[in-house]
């Protein structure tokens, strides 16, 4: 047994990709246990300040204040990179695809060649996915079930909900039931004949956490963890109970169902065979161990597809049920999670590396014919002209054209060696920080082919850089700041380092001075006038733990963590002093300013924009809560680019006071029984009792008027329509002096 296991932990760490996923899986499993303790131990409202590590993950009660896609003085205007492929269904010629907390949609009908038609903000985890005739069913973990119109895939919008107060994992919808594998909540069944109203008609404890479901007949076989497989009678559906039951050795994650077998994905037991005939007494007749962590099954013909966790596509002949062989594999770059086939293909939902497509036409010998990638985990942005170059950390440097910011598209990739952590766009180089391998230089002339051209290694971890005239400055972690010559980008050499004593996380060069965001030992002032030998000529202890820099003029502003923004006079670089401060309320890890406006990517409060025009008391003017975790925030023009880890990029507008308010109260003293409503169009409609002088003027958000309207009305009701595009609009109205204004959205 010791030898078998030493064996499977030598293959699981044989493959650079798999080694990578049982990392990041066992860590974050670390990190939430110690978050458990933390949060349900003790108060969960106090923040840790003390003898954290730099590399420590903190967490705070996502659900106190953080409200996602919340906002104030703020829009979203586009997404792009989308996260973690978790399940995919297939319809017509349309894929569905759960990535994060979006639902996505791609055009397959050159399935070497998938086109994104749109994507759909699921406000949560998009775990799994089950589409019939116009709708999408979507288990949406935490937000239960989302009913998403899909009849035009260009256009979804969600028609009914139902929380299901459990965690929604997956989905089979039969008949008018929606049946929900609701994790530790068991099975819960959604009346769906009104999809606008679904309703829970029964529910059944299955005793673990409820993580596959299918249904077939009136028997509704749940793959309940490590309570193997449970076999629930639906016949009323007002009181399913179980009638039978098979603990499969480990957890079982994933069902599929024909004639009288139980396909089971038992995670570290690969696929189990139960005959069902008997439902009473379900026994196995076979099993294949997969090698991997079987997550997820899908049966066509005689072929078992299974999604393995990081061995990627399994393909299992089971033509014999007693002994079930594998025929082909292919192996995913990431973490196989669901497996789709239809025709000759099989489209795999595959992790960090997003939907992939194998033909399968050959059972022996799969190919990949074309995939749709939706990134990693978003850590940096850097703007320049037209597109955005994201570091994406296990995915590299992604580039996206920003040209239309209301529909971002990727246009080409470099995958690093590493870990992608910071990116600085000169002239047609991205150089990119790359933790562990340094520093990349990659040519990007041509933006649809990303090459490299150079690399240095750092020799400890490449955090983020600031490139000036011909030198890179990295700051890299422990080893404090580095000084790269990229004169011969193809040669990078290192002319002088400086240790600044703890943990370096940035670095913004202005003049002859290098700042460093120093974690816990606040802002550094290096003198980098003789780069061979740079100094210190002052420092700032912020308090917190520096994450985050950012100079313009002669005042520096620090992203110092739990301590928010803060403000430091740097006109005497010898005696840096703080000014100002204001806490966010998140944990402040970078900033960008722009004008008077510090933009702050504040953690899991998303971005928190804050005027400092009055740079003694800074206040905060806006924000947008993002989905994850605001890492980087680079700003053009009027929008705010912000890599928010696990869900991608998004483009935020800030549209700032227009000095148009909305009446307060509008529903006191309207006398004129004024509304302003959608539907075809923007409508105004109104009441007058006797004739009176009618004014309505329509504003965009930067307070522009876009429409005017002037008549002498007599008594009687009115209607007045404007036809205007997507947008946010201010609609004041004046009526013999009564003046009523409304803030509205136009949706298209």
């Amino acid at each position: 047994m010791l030898i078998d296991s030493l064996s499977n932990f030598r293959r699981v760490f044989s493959n650079k990709a798999k080694r990578r996923f049982f990392l990041k899986k066992y860590f974050f499993i670390i990190v939430l246990l110690l978050f458990s303790v933390s949060v349900f131990g003790s108060n969960y409202n106090i923040r840790r300040t003390d003898n954290l590590s730099p590399h420590e993950v903190v967490f705070h009660n996502r659900w106190t204040s953080s409200i996602r896609g919340d906002s104030s003085n703020c829009r979203l205007v586009g997404r792009a990179l989308f996260g973690l492929s978790r399940s995919v269904f297939i319809k017509d010629t349309i894929a569905y695809a759960c990535h994060g907390y979006s639902l996505i949609i791609l055009n397959i009908k050159n399935p070497s060649s998938p086109i994104l038609t749109c994507f759909y903000d699921t406000k949560d985890y998009a775990y799994s996915i089950y589409v019939k005739d116009t709708i999408a069913y979507i288990a949406n973990y935490s937000d239960g079930l989302r009913l998403i119109n899909v009849a035009n895939p260009a256009n979804p919008t969600e028609i009914g909900f139902y929380d299901t107060g459990g965690y929604a994992h997956d989905i089979f919808v039969k008949d008018t039931i929606a049946y929900v594998a609701d994790e530790n909540d068991g099975l819960r069944l959604i009346n769906i004949s009104n999809p606008t109203n679904p309703i829970e008609i029964g529910f059944y404890d299955t005793g673990s956490y409820a993580e596959g479901i299918f249904v077939k007949g009136t028997i509704a076989y749940v793959a309940d963890d490590d309570d193997g497989l449970r076999l629930i009678d639906v016949a009323n559906p007002t009181s399913p109970t179980e009638i039978g039951f098979y603990d499969t050795g480990d957890y079982a994650g994933g069902v599929y169902v024909v004639d009288t077998i139980a396909y089971v994905a038992d995670n570290y037991d690969g696929l189990r065979l139960i005959n069902v005939s008997n439902p009473a007494n379900p026994t196995e007749i076979g099993f294949y161990d997969t090698g991997s962590y079987a997550q997820s099954v899908f049966v066509k013909d005689t072929i078992s597809y299974v999604a393995d966790g990081g061995d990627g596509l399994r393909i299992i002949n089971v033509a014999n049920p007693a002994n079930p062989t594998e025929i082909g594999f292919y192996n995913t770059e990431d973490y196989a999670y669901c497996a789709f086939v239809k025709d000759t293909i099989s489209y795999v939902a595959d992790g960090d590396d997003g939907l992939r497509i194998i033909n399968v036409a050959n059972l022996e010998s799969p190919i990949e014919i074309g995939a749709y990638n939706t990134g990693s985990y978003a850590r940096s942005v850097f703007v320049k002209d037209t597109i955005a170059y994201v570091a994406d950390t296990y995915d590299g440097l992604r580039l996206i054209d920003i040209s239309n910011p209301a529909n971002p598209m990727e246009i080409g990739f470099y995958d690093t060696a590493n870990s992608a952590r910071g990116v600085y766009v000169k002239d047609t180089i991205a150089y990119v920080a790359d933790w562990y391998d340094g520093l990349r230089l990659i040519n990007v002339s041509n933006p649809t082919n990303p090459t490299e051209i150079g690399s240095y290694n750092t020799v400890g971890y490449a955090v983020s850089l600031h490139i000036k005239d011909t030198i890179a400055y990295i700051a890299n972690y422990s080893d404090g700041l580095r000084l790269i010559n990229v004169s011969n980008p193809t040669n990078p050499t290192e002319i002088g380092f400086y240790d600044t004593g703890s943990y370096a996380y940035d670095v913004y060069v202005k003049d002859t001075i290098a700042y460093i965001a120093d974690w816990d030992d606040g802002l550094r002032l290096i003198n980098v006038s003789n780069p061979a030998n740079p100094a210190e000529i002052g420092f700032y202890d912020t308090g917190g733990y520096a994450y985050g820099v950012y100079v313009k003029d002669t005042i520096a502003y620090v992203a110092d963590y739990y301590n928010g923004l803060r403000i430091i006079d740097i006109s005497n670089p010898t005696n840096p002093t703080e000014i100002g401060f204001y806490d966010t309320e998140g944990y402040a890890y970078s900033v960008y300013v722009a004008d008077s406006i510090a933009y702050v990517a504040d953690y899991y409060n998303g971005l928190r924009i804050i005027d400092i025009s009055n740079p003694t008391n800074p206040t905060e003017i806006g924000f947008y809560d993002t989905g994850d975790i605001a890492y980087g925030v680079y700003v053009k023009d009027t929008i705010a680019y912000i890599a928010d880890y696990y869900d991608g990029l998004y483009l935020i507008h800030y549209y700032g006071n227009t000095g148009i308010k909305e009446t307060k109260n509008r529903n006191k003293n309207n006398v004129y029984n004024i509304s302003v409503r959608m539907s075809e169009g923007l409508n105004i409609d109104y009441n007058l009792s006797d004739t009176k002088n009618v004014t309505i003027n329509i504003y965009n958000i930067l307070g522009q008027k876009l429409y005017s309207y002037y008549s002498v009305q007599f008594p009687g009701q009115h209607s007045v329509k404007w036809d205007g595009n997507r947008g946010v609009y201010f609609v004041k109205i004046d009526i013999g002096g009564y003046k009523y204004t409304k803030k509205i959205a136009v949706i298209k």
